[in-house]
């Protein structure tokens, strides 16, 4: 809707990230500046970037992290910034400052004061009172497509972990449960063509009882497929699922969701 007159992108690809990829794609386009702050420039973005500012990678920078099991740790930076590289932190108050404004903070320890609070351990919120269950589908209707990323897959905190991608990285592949692969005459090791309004993908089909009756999962970044390519705006979307070359006869009756 060009709505914003600057964007300023931290440690965020949103052709890679988001869940619509065509419609990140329009949104940096109606972007009149837009401003990339980052330790490398992906070549996909770079397109997009009229101005970049170097971030520090967490090896030269003191912080914390905080790991898959909701886990904060400190991190100590291993040297200092290379070149112009700065820490986030330090690149934004140096931007407030340039513009005659003031972010509170002139050090790491004033920041962690401030952040301290948004840091502490909590528990997760329980659904809203009253909030419907949520809509499981229903057999017969075409599937539910549902996705999100592996453990190592092709996402940004794994660039250049050539070593580990190889151990432990998965091609892309589309899971359904095995009523599903009955009635739609799929097969496991086989391929299947995965169809949503927002596109389409050739992959190869596991069948398992671990994916819900109903439903399919495709992996959200994985080699050979960016989820996002299927998907408009939401990580569940209707999809058909049928083999490569098309429905058998078995499956006549599946429809399309």
């Amino acid at each position: 809707r060009r709505e914003l007159d600057v964007l300023f992108l931290v440690g965020v690809d949103p052709l890679r990230d988001l869940p619509d990829g065509a419609l990140a794609r329009r949104a940096l386009e109606n972007a009149p500046l837009r401003v990339v702050v980052d330790p490398r420039l992906d070549p996909a973005l770079e397109p997009f970037a009229d101005c970049v500012l170097p971030a520090a990678p967490f090896v030269e920078k003191d912080g914390h992290l905080t790991d898959w099991e909701g886990r904060s740790q400190p991190v100590r930076a291993a040297r200092g910034p290379l070149g112009l590289a700065r820490p986030d932190w330090e690149i934004f108050a140096g931007l407030a400052a340039a513009c005659g404004g003031d972010l509170g903070f002139d050090t790491l320890e004033e920041l962690r004061e401030e952040a301290a609070p948004l840091l502490a351990p909590r528990e997760p919120p329980g659904p809203p009172a009253g909030a419907p269950p949520p809509a499981r589908p229903e057999p017969g209707e075409g599937l539910a497509l549902f996705t999100y990323p592996l453990l190592v897959d092709e996402g940004r905190l794994l660039d250049d972990a050539a070593e580990l991608k190889a151990a432990l990285a998965e091609e892309a592949f589309v899971e359904v449960n095995p009523a599903d692969a009955a009635r739609l005459g799929l097969e496991d090791g086989g391929r299947a063509v995965v169809r949503t309004a927002a596109g389409r993908a050739e992959l190869p089909v596991r069948v398992t009882p671990h994916v819900a009756e109903g439903a399919a999962f495709v992996p959200f970044n994985s080699r050979g497929l960016r989820a996002s390519a299927l998907l408009s705006g939401s990580f569940t979307v209707p999809a058909a699922v049928e083999p490569v070359g098309g429905p058998v006869p078995a499956a006549a009756g599946g429809g399309e969701g």
